[in-house]
């Protein structure tokens, strides 16, 4: 009987000591925990140590972690740099620069480094080594190139998609500040549109999908765009009821040439391209 006595008073006196050694370590007195989100745009993140935050994201510029984080971490046009006391319970992630990880540093999800491609630097670079008047002249050719591109897909929409255009151009006919407000808002969206979808790691496939269809809502509701103002340059000149490709043709050289007066040229198509992305909305791109 004292045996058994024995026997279970060592067992409870283990459980005791193994619950012990299982215990959470405490946190260190100047432990600071914060729930909320750290969101900062142009600046630096900043995640000292011996401090938790829910999350931490820099737009235009980096993430630098010491503490923990009990979400993502996400640097946009930045880098994110985990110390060797850094502790991520969700993903990391870096759109245009790198991941720099201690090797004593601890990520429970996953690391993605999206890269961007370098093409205004190297444009900058390469414009420097060129002469002016050649590079005058490339500028006029690209222009001419542009024209000639847009002047083409204008005619292909408007023999292929004529309904659709049609009713784009109705949109911005009728409700042009209407169409204006729309298209400013979804522009104002795109970028935590494109957040949302870059912090959820599946949904980066999907970014490239979402400037895919800006871009067909552009290119659609400018067409559309230079339809009425095609359509309302050949009516001042009493050449009414002509063919939609026409008032295309039209509406895109007008614009085109307003285009090449210094700042209020860029100004107007910028209203113009808004309003386009406005349109395409309104007319779900077109399908009335």
């Amino acid at each position: 009987m004292n045996l058994k006595k024995l026997f279970i008073s060592a067992l409870a006196l283990s459980a005791l000591f193994a619950a012990q050694s299982f215990a959470a370590p405490e946190l260190p007195e100047n432990y600071n925990i914060s729930l909320s989100e750290v969101v900062k745009i142009g600046e630096n993140v900043i995640v000292p140590q011996n401090t938790l935050v829910k999350s931490a994201v820099s737009i235009g510029g980096s993430v630098g972690i010491a503490g923990e984080i009990a979400e993502d971490a996400v640097a946009i046009g930045g880098s994110v740099v985990l110390g060797p006391t850094a502790r991520v319970h969700g993903n990391v992630v870096s759109i245009g620069g790198k991941i720099k990880k201690d090797p004593e540093a601890k990520i429970s999800g996953q690391m993605k480094e999206v890269p961007m491609p370098q093409m205004f630097s190297s444009a900058t670079d390469i414009g420097s080594r060129i002469a002016p008047s050649a590079l005058i002249m490339a500028q006029l050719f690209a222009s001419l190139l542009t024209f000639l591109g847009i002047l083409a897909i204008g005619i292909a929409a408007g023999f292929l998609f004529p309904k659709r255009v049609g009713w784009m151009a109705v949109s911005i006919e009728n409700s042009p500040l209407k169409a204006f407000l729309w298209g400013l808002l979804w522009i104002v969206l795109a970028l935590p549109i494109a957040f949302l979808l870059v912090v959820s790691i599946i949904g980066i496939p999907l970014v490239i999908l979402q400037f895919v269809v800006y871009g067909i809502a552009l290119v659609l509701g400018y067409i559309a765009a230079s339809q009425v103002l095609g359509k309302k340059l050949l009516s001042s000149l009493r050449r009414y009821n002509q063919p939609m490709v026409t008032e295309i043709i039209w509406g895109i050289i007008l614009l085109t040439l307003i285009g090449l007066v210094p700042v209020i040229g860029a100004l107007i198509n910028a209203v113009v391209g808004t309003m386009a992305i406005g349109a395409s909305w309104m007319s779900r791109l077109g399908e009335g």
